[in-house]
């Protein structure tokens, strides 16, 4: 679509990036020669929100911020991915874009799914797989010439595997067969149980009775790390199939002629060091190169932006199952 590169103080060749999940939001502002200029956040996300009222109101405010602590009054385009928003029906997925464009400024607004996001951020514009793994765990991958694949991500009830909610219901099970006195219980993880919760029947009273259950299972991630740094086997068993789940997860999602290339996003794998381990492993043994991070999610949307802006977006794209929708000054909401 060309872009300008002349900022001064009107905002030409600025861009934004937004990453608003279920339980927060950030987003990047950037002037004309790619360089950060101002931050935003928020502690709430779009969870459990049954209209699209709370999703223009955080978003409106997140770009209002960005935008006076820029000191311009508009942006060339704008990037969001967001997971929740299909949890508020379709008539935000259609007009949350345009919303966004005209409270930005923008003469283009791209709306993605977090996953890819977080695949920008790791990789860039390049090919490979990334996994995200945090309470949930999905993976994206690409030859970076139009073909995609997204694997896993279907919820803690049916996937993620993995994942911190994955990994929090497998430690609890655990404690619960020690409990009952079932073989592949562990002594140590019931008592962390006993410490987090109160006892297994008030685990059972606040799992089933709260509509975010994965957070809470994810909650117990760092109790089954500390059992397993101090020899429980139990644990150390979860973290070593957590580990080779998810690198399990990375490699399906590399797309044939894809490089062998992978990487993470979400706080998991480096903040578990047994888990992070297995899945260096795992992956080393299929032949495949891991690389570090390049950025976050945020910093991914930020580059989507820049990239819409420039006409520079990856093939494939409309057709990969990440894209969610799209807005341009001259054309129609959900256009």
């Amino acid at each position: 679509m060309g872009a300008g590169t002349s900022a001064g103080g009107t905002g030409q060749g600025y861009v934004i990036g937004l990453d608003v999940g279920g339980t927060g939001a950030r987003g990047l502002i950037a002037d004309a020669g790619g360089a950060v200029v101002a931050r935003a956040e928020r502690d709430r996300g779009l969870r459990g929100r049954d209209t699209g009222g709370g999703a223009a109101d955080l978003l409106t405010e997140l770009v209002g911020e960005l935008l006076a602590a820029a000191h311009v009054p508009r942006v060339a385009a704008v990037a969001l991915g967001s997971t929740g928003v299909s949890g508020l029906g379709g008539a935000p997925r259609e007009t949350l874009p345009a919303l966004l464009g005209r409270a930005a400024g923008a003469r283009a607004v791209l709306f993605v799914s977090d996953a890819l996001i977080s695949y920008v951020g790791a990789l860039g514009l390049t090919g490979g797989a990334v996994v995200a793994a945090g309470t949930g765990a999905v993976a994206v991958g690409t030859d970076a010439r139009g073909a995609w694949r997204k694997v896993d991500g279907w919820g803690h009830l049916l996937g993620d595997e993995g994942g911190g909610a994955w990994i929090g219901r497998a430690g609890l099970a655990a404690a619960l067969r020690h409990h009952d006195g079932r073989p592949g219980g562990s002594a140590p993880l019931l008592a962390a149980l006993n410490r987090r919760f109160g006892t297994p029947a008030d685990l059972v009273n606040e799992l089933y009775t709260r509509p975010d259950r994965a957070s809470l299972l994810a909650r117990f991630v760092p109790d089954v790390a500390a059992a397993a740094a101090e020899g429980d086997p139990e644990a150390t068993a979860i973290l070593d199939r957590a580990g080779t789940l998810l690198a399990e997860t990375a490699l399906a999602a590399l797309p044939p002629d894809a490089p062998r290339v992978v990487s993470y996003a979400g706080s998991l794998i480096r903040s578990v060091p047994r888990l992070g381990e297995a899945f260096t492993r795992h992956l080393a043994a299929s032949g495949v190169d891991l690389s570090p991070p390049r950025g976050t999610a945020v910093e991914g949307a930020l580059r989507l932006a820049r990239a819409l802006l420039d006409d520079e977006l990856p093939p494939g794209l409309p057709d990969s199952g990440l894209f969610l929708g799209s807005w341009q000054a001259d054309a129609r909401p959900g256009d």
